[in-house]
């Protein structure tokens, strides 16, 4: 016979019946944490006097978990009895899984009492003997729970099929031999792949025994963060927030640097000139290093954050680095480099019918488009996207002190005297307003504010779906390709060691731009001490052409600013319903000759097929 629920348990049952989330401590110092009903839990038993322990943290990650210490053990007992029974009438099953710190030195012991547990059970075992850390293959199954650890669920539940209790073993391969200390960075590896196997095992037990509707392994992952997790997200966004890397590393003195150069006979390297950086790096380091990443209980999200506080470092150290030989070397850190089969790659292109190529200075200016005209342009599509998400709220600028086009968080900046002709102008508000315009504000969008600061390394899918996107509304030209081109070029020659004036030669002699094109595309990548960012534009153009190939859609790439290898992470999210579907789509969608180009490219394409 099951006992009632106490004075204490009560209430928890009736949180949890109605849907709503339980993070309870108990008056022993059990922990218990219900994100929302599952017919699952881990458990886990503290040994006598201790408090915190690495097997605690691995079942932290799961959406319902006991920490249990042996002062509320009679409580908690009557508990899970309670929320087996419940959960039971519930979804028609539930597993309660024990997990243990073995004596072995490698490998896992599972514990099945019960044969009608295989077939789940043989899911666990396949997982965890795929990990890629080699001291975890080794899987070993019995029926017999060791004395301390024998299922806290009475045998008369237990005899029920629908009720099971598992347990795991799992040898301290992270803890050193001689010491026991931790080794933090192989523990965090396995805590993450250890919560994905529990994460399919325990949907392979859900969909094959119960009752319960869950369409992906990742639905049955948290659903319901703690306040650390925004506090860590908010911090970070406000350290990035402090800088404006693109715009601190930006020439202010592009005219005069260019008719200092042309004065040279094109033989000296200008001076550039900079805004003063408005922090101190240091400082801003210090702060980045107090973020408590190490605490979080999610390990996608650890990741996340951990993988930005790593970008952000990097680029606080190129602040400090500017204008020093330091400089380059970190901007490979942050934007690569130009590798062999990129640079391969722009040189077809910068050779292709280069006889036929008009001068970039007078190519189409039949109908130029000023600077004025071009801001009403982007300002009407704007407001065209504002119909799609009213929070919207960009602007756009027209300032002295840049030069062409730059989006700085959402905002258009278009550099005095900027012009363009007819053809030019609607590919250019694709590529800067329905593009970074967009997916910052559908970053924005977002309860996770990293969606719309950027996952590091977004800068090569950003400025693929910006080029993807003079394409699809017909205005990718061979004038626009070759100047991509030329960029990485002049990137290769940087990390060549060639000095300013023999780039420009390349650009110029070379290749065939015009000498203020050359200029121009030089300046950008020698800028701070050496910028290798300008080779993304290409690179991340063809990696874009690669994946719609495959199959893939280009839809869930405009979520927000994020890099394409992270598109599982943010399919995760979305299954556990942390991220929300992106609310603003770019016009080109709703036009069936861009909806047909589109199509056409999930075949194979060659770069210099998007020509139109």
């Amino acid at each position: 016979m099951i006992e009632g629920p106490t004075a204490q348990t009560k209430p928890l049952l009736d949180q949890i019946k109605n849907d709503k989330s339980v993070h309870e401590t108990l008056p022993g110092g059990s922990l218990l944490h219900i994100d929302r009903p599952v017919p699952f839990l881990c458990l886990y038993r503290y040994p006598e006097g201790v408090s915190k322990s690495s097997e605690g943290m691995l079942v932290t990650t799961q959406p319902a978990y006991l920490l249990l210490q042996e002062a509320d053990r009679e409580e908690a007992e009557a508990f899970l009895c309670q929320l087996a029974e419940s959960m039971r009438k519930r979804f028609g099953a539930f597993l309660l899984l024990e997990v243990w710190r073995s004596d072995q030195k490698q490998g896992f012991g599972l514990v099945s009492a019960d044969d009608t547990n295989k077939q789940f059970v043989d899911t666990l075992k396949k997982e965890l003997a795929e990990f890629p850390l080699a001291l975890t293959q080794q899987v070993k199954t019995t029926d017999k729970f060791p004395k301390g650890f024998e299922p806290l669920l009475p045998r008369s539940l237990l005899e029920e099929e629908t009720v099971r209790a598992l347990g795991m073993a799992i040898a301290p391969f992270y803890l050193s031999s001689r010491t026991r200390r931790l080794f933090p960075v192989i523990f965090r590896q396995f805590r993450r792949e250890l919560s994905i196997a529990l994460r399919k095992f325990f949907y392979d037990f859900a969909r094959v025994q119960t009752r319960m509707e869950v369409a992906h392994y990742h639905s049955l992952g948290r659903q319901h963060e703690g306040a650390l997790v925004w506090e860590i997200d908010q911090e970070l966004v406000e350290i990035s927030s402090s800088f404006d890397f693109l715009l601190l590393t930006s020439v202010v003195n592009h005219q005069e640097a260019w008719q200092e150069f042309k004065r040279s006979g094109y033989n000296q390297a200008p001076t550039f000139l900079y805004r003063l950086i408005p922090v101190d790096p240091e400082l801003l380091k210090r702060r980045l290093y107090q973020v408590p990443i190490e605490e979080l209980d999610d390990p996608t999200l650890a990741f996340v954050f951990r993988d930005k506080r790593k970008e952000l470092e990097r680029l606080l150290n190129m602040l400090e680095e500017r204008n020093t030989p330091d400089f380059r070397l970190s901007s490979i850190q942050v934007f690569g480099g130009a590798e062999e089969e990129l640079v391969a790659k722009a040189n077809q292109i910068l050779d292709y019918q280069q006889e036929a190529v008009l001068d970039e200075a007078d190519e189409d200016q039949t109908h130029p488009i000023s600077t004025e005209a071009f801001a009403e342009m982007a300002r009407q599509e704007i407001a065209w996207m504002k119909q799609q998400y009213e929070a919207l709220d960009a602007t756009v600028n027209i300032r002295k002190d840049i030069t062409g086009l730059m989006v700085s968080r959402g905002q258009l900046l278009i550099g005095e005297g900027f012009t363009t002709n007819s053809r030019r102008a609607q590919a250019l508000i694709q590529h800067e307003v329905g593009t970074h315009v967009l997916t910052f504000y559908n970053g924005k969008a977002q309860p996770l504010r990293q969606m719309y600061v950027g996952s590091p390394g977004y800068e090569d899918l950003q400025e693929g779906l910006a080029v993807l996107s003079e394409y699809l509304v017909g205005g990718l030209t061979l004038g626009r390709l070759r100047t991509l081109a030329g960029r990485v070029i002049a990137v290769s020659c940087l990390l060549k060691e060639a000095d300013f004036a023999e780039t420009f030669r390349v650009l110029h002699k070379d290749k065939g731009f015009t000498p203020y094109t050359a200029y121009s595309i030089t300046e950008r990548v020698y800028r701070g001490g050496g910028m290798t960012k300008d080779a993304v534009y290409l690179r991340g153009l063809l990696h874009l052409l690669n994946h719609l190939a495959e199959g893939n859609e280009l839809a869930p790439l405009l979520i927000g600013k994020i890099r394409q290898d992270y598109l599982p992470i943010i399919d995760e999210l979305i299954q556990r319903k942390i991220l929300r579907p992106a609310p603003i789509m770019p016009r080109y969608f709703q036009d069936p000759e861009s909806m047909r180009r589109l199509k056409s490219l999930h075949n194979k394409v060659d770069v210099l097929s998007l020509l139109t």
